[in-house]
């Protein structure tokens, strides 16, 4: 069974690995987002993936996360930033296939960090490409996320035909695509947020889908503990 380790073993027989996932555009500041990195922490994510952050602004969300013990993912767009992510202290890679080649992957992978690839519109030959070429390179491992947007969770089923770590990015409200996504054990949910407003998840709604994923996990088996967070 395959599993990537982010700190903790990731994988199907073990608690979810949750990504709270703000973006740097509507947060606007610098203050804002490190704001953003407490809430998460508060909400007992496992980690925060700030989309177009201003590499400006990496240090000191680095260290803010880490100090709140909160793992960054750090999107990378091409190789340049993997080598300034990787001084930086990344401990970990989130690229967009939609966005990357192969000679971007191979670069994150050779970090020795494990990588985070959200599938875009990659086919399933592409995919096995881009797994070959982060497994060649590096021993980090990769993971699979693919976005849903309801609760039959379409195509997951494919992605897993790679024998890789699969994953949902879910931009909906309220807990029940990362419910049906416990259920079936997927094992990173990636749920998007924003300081204020109604149409996406406030703060609040993270912390109570961290909760009702913990809840649920614990529910499937009598010797489940949810040990992390």
């Amino acid at each position: 069974m395959r599993v990537i380790d982010f700190g903790r073993p990731v994988g199907a027989a073990h608690p979810q690995f949750i990504i709270a996932a703000p973006d740097c555009r509507e947060l606007g500041t610098l203050e804002r987002a490190l704001a953003a990195v407490d809430v998460a922490a508060d909400s007992k994510v496992d980690a925060i993936k700030l989309a177009r952050m201003p590499s400006g602004w990496a240090p000191q969300l680095f260290d803010r996360a880490e100090r709140r013990n909160l793992m960054m993912l750090a999107t990378a767009l091409d190789e340049e930033q993997v080598a300034r992510l990787d001084w930086m202290g990344a401990p970990a890679f989130y690229l967009v296939f939609d966005w990357s080649d192969l000679e971007l992957v191979a670069r994150a992978a050779s970090t020795g960090k494990p990588i985070v690839m959200q599938v875009g519109t990659a086919s399933e030959v592409e995919l096995a490409e881009v797994i070959a070429t982060a497994h060649a390179n590096g021993k980090g491992g990769i993971a699979l996320v693919q976005s849903v947007i309801d609760v039959e969770l379409e195509g997951l089923a494919a992605l897993r035909r790679h024998g890789a770590v699969v994953g949902i990015a879910d931009r909906s409200r309220g807990p029940a695509i990362a419910r049906a996504a416990v259920t079936i054990g997927v094992p990173i949910i990636e749920k998007r947020f924003v300081l204020r407003g109604d149409d996406l998840l406030c703060p609040k709604e993270v912390g109570e889908v961290v909760r009702d994923c913990e809840q649920l996990w614990a529910s499937l088996g009598d010797d489940r503990v949810w040990a992390f967070n």
